[in-house]
Parts: C-alpha cells; sequence; structure tokens
C-alpha cells in the first residue's frame, strides 16, 4: 500500500475491518469462494443502468441504510426485502446495500435478501481493503463493490478495479478531492462516486460535487453521494452534469418511500 495519511474515523473502521475479514476467511476459504463468485450468472448490468440517466430523469441508487457513525441508529428494525421491493417499485436504477456491522449495522444477509427481492443492480458499501470482500461481494449477488480511494494505494486500487471486471463486477470508486479523481482516472475508473462528505471528520459539504463536476472527463459516470436529501439537492446536481445520485437517509426516513423517490428522480 502506497504511504496514505489514513486518520479519525476511518482508522479506526480499517482496523475493525481486518478483524472481520479474518473472522470470514476462518468460515469460508478464499479458494471456496473464488469458485462462488466466478461461477454466479450475472443478474444486473450497473454501468448500463447508469448510463440511462439524464438531466430530465435523474438516477437514483437508493441506498439499504439502518445506521451511520454520523447520525446513529436510523431505522433500526428496516425490513430489508420490503424495502428492495419499494425501491424497484419506485423506479430506482440501482440499490445500495451497507454491509458494514459495527456502525452502520448491516450484512451480507442483508445484500442476499435484497438479490432475492430485486432484479436491479447492486452496489455493496463497505470498507474493501482485501481481495476477499471482492469475491465475497460478488458471491452474495452484488454488481458493483465500493472502493475509496483515501484507503487505497495505486497499485492496490488498480489491481482491485481489475479484479472487479474480471468477476462481472463494476466498481463504484470514491472520492472527495481533485487530487483522489486524478487518481481514479490514473486507475481506469469509469464510475466515480463524488463523496461530499469528509469520511476522516466526517462533515459534509455539498459544493465538493459542484467543485468536483467540472473536471471529469466524458468517460466518466459521476454519482453524487452523502448530503443528498431533498428534489433541490437533485437539481442542484443535474444543472452541473451529475445525472446519478446515491440516497440513504432520507430515503429509509421517508414516510411514503416510493413516492419520495419518485419525486427525486423527476425532482421539477
Amino acid at each position: 500500500m502506497d504511504k496514505l495519511k489514513i486518520q479519525g474515523f476511518l482508522k479506526e473502521i480499517i482496523e475493525l475491518k481486518k478483524q472481520d475479514i479474518d473472522e470470514a476467511i476462518g468460515k469460508t476459504s478464499l479458494n471456496h469462494l473464488r469458485k462462488e463468485a466466478e461461477s454466479r450468472p450475472i443478474e444486473a448490468d450497473f454501468i448500463e443502468a447508469l448510463k440511462k440517466n439524464s438531466h430530465t430523469h435523474a438516477g437514483i441508487i437508493a441506498e439499504i441504510k439502518k445506521a451511520s457513525p454520523s447520525k446513529g441508529m436510523i431505522k433500526e428494525n428496516l425490513d430489508v426485502a420490503l424495502y428492495a421491493e419499494k425501491y424497484t417499485e419506485a423506479g430506482a436504477c440501482a440499490i445500495s446495500v451497507l454491509t458494514e456491522k459495527h456502525y452502520f449495522k448491516g450484512s451480507l444477509n442483508d445484500l442476499e435478501k435484497v438479490r432475492k427481492n430485486s432484479n436491479l443492480p447492486i452496489l455493496r458499501k463497505d470498507f474493501t481493503i482485501s481481495s476477499y470482500q471482492i469475491y465475497e461481494a460478488r458471491a452474495k449477488g452484488a454488481n458493483s463493490i465500493l472502493l475509496i480511494t483515501s484507503i487505497l494505494g495505486k497499485d492496490q486500487l488498480h489491481g482491485y478495479i481489475s479484479l472487479a471486471r474480471e468477476i462481472n463486477l463494476e466498481p463504484l470508486v470514491e472520492i472527495h478531492t481533485e487530487d483522489e479523481l486524478e487518481k481514479a482516472d490514473f486507475c481506469k475508473a469509469k464510475i466515480i462516486g463524488i463523496n461530499n462528505r469528509n469520511l476522516s471528520t466526517l462533515k459534509t459539504d455539498l459544493s465538493v460535487s459542484k467543485r468536483i463536476a467540472p473536471l471529469f472527463e466524458n468517460y466518466h459516470i459521476p454519482i453524487a453521494a452523502s448530503g443528498i436529501s431533498k428534489k433541490e439537492d437533485i437539481q442542484h446536481g443535474l444543472d452541473f452534469g451529475i445525472f446519478n445520485f446515491l440516497v440513504g437517509e432520507s430515503i429509509v426516513k421517508a414516510d411514503d418511500t416510493i413516492e419520495f423517490i419518485k419525486g427525486l428522480i423527476h425532482p421539477e
């Protein structure tokens, strides 16, 4: 790994993630997991689902999100299967599933439930620091996996992007700064998520997306994430050329999930 300044929340969660991976390997070997991942049929195409969206039709990646380190418990008894069905009915272009258990209270079981109850592309959202997790995601039915630029060196990021594509996963590569966009592009990322939240401090600033969006190349697919909670936030992103948005907390807390998502897809 390159010399990375990993600190604060990220440093703590990566240490926990290393323990989780060791525990998982003790239950299911890498070889067994690899065979499962490589033999799994392709259920959905993440990149094609994102390409369909435009100024007049926002792509909403609706997230299964029970909790977060910044907000605590959001919806403790979230019915994953029911929400997967609602997201699909509402017209979301994909579903994001948080599988980190310590701070986000997610699990791979949640991902499997979504796969059983939706034909949409699924993003496994977690802190990926091992190839084991990439095979794990595909074996459980994911079509994309989150790769966070700030916690991976260039060689590691490039290798993970290549590995993911070999087993029919198109990764979402997350950035927060201009330098990280350059790094993602160097590693041949196609789908790039602009996280408005600084993962070290957990502070959110919606101006991050606006600042970085003009720097994208035509071959990139940008996604705005974090702090997006209403129609105006979506319209703001559409105005400066972002057509896809990852939305979690506000969808989970909405009184009418389906109508709320429909309103985000057509914000005007």
